[in-house]
């Protein structure tokens, strides 16, 4: 049994430590924390889930994220790329560095705005996506499978919930 599959079908925890943490949380466990936990499901997913059909296509996971927000919204200004994938600047320009020289993207100097760089996806890349995206939503659906339908529910709902309290915040508050 993969490790993601044991993580979510494990035993079942001997109840929610969210419940007695207490006011300030002092009684709450590092790994009872709601983001440590959320980060150990992120990187299992990242390292069984989506860098198993990445790699099969020759893609790194951040590749693959890149060119699939490219797939659906192309031509993007890099600013634009960058803020919809939670990349920072300069990491997704080596990133799409190496799918430009793979012939997958372009990066071209917008001639209105000479610091603005526009990224497209060419029809080779556009044709791979297509290809990896057939792997990745059969893959993510494998993965929905060991929850039932109200529990599908409860979490997106729930995660859409975190993400719009924590992206709500003021930054210096979010730092607190």
């Amino acid at each position: 049994m993969s490790t993601l599959r044991r993580a979510v079908r494990g035993p079942d925890p001997p109840g929610c430590p969210w419940l007695r943490a207490g006011p300030a949380g002092g009684r709450l466990a590092l790994d009872d924390y709601p983001s440590a936990l959320l980060m150990r499901v992120a990187n299992l997913i990242q390292a069984e889930v989506t860098g198993v059909y990445a790699k099969q296509h020759e893609l790194t996971v951040p590749e693959w994220r890149l060119l699939a927000r490219l797939c659906e919204s192309a031509p993007m200004q890099l600013a634009a790329l960058c803020r919809t994938s939670f990349f920072d600047k300069a990491y997704a320009g080596r990133v799409l560095r190496g799918l430009q020289a793979r012939r997958l993207v372009t990066m071209m100097v917008d001639q209105s705005h000479k610091r603005r760089v526009i990224v497209d996806v060419t029809d080779a890349g556009r044709q791979l996506a297509r290809q990896v995206q057939v792997v990745a939503r059969r893959s993510q659906m494998r993965l929905l499978e060991v929850l039932e339908p109200a529990e599908r529910t409860a979490l997106y709902t729930t995660l859409h919930k975190l993400l719009a309290a924590t992206s709500a915040r003021p930054a210096e508050e979010a730092l607190a």
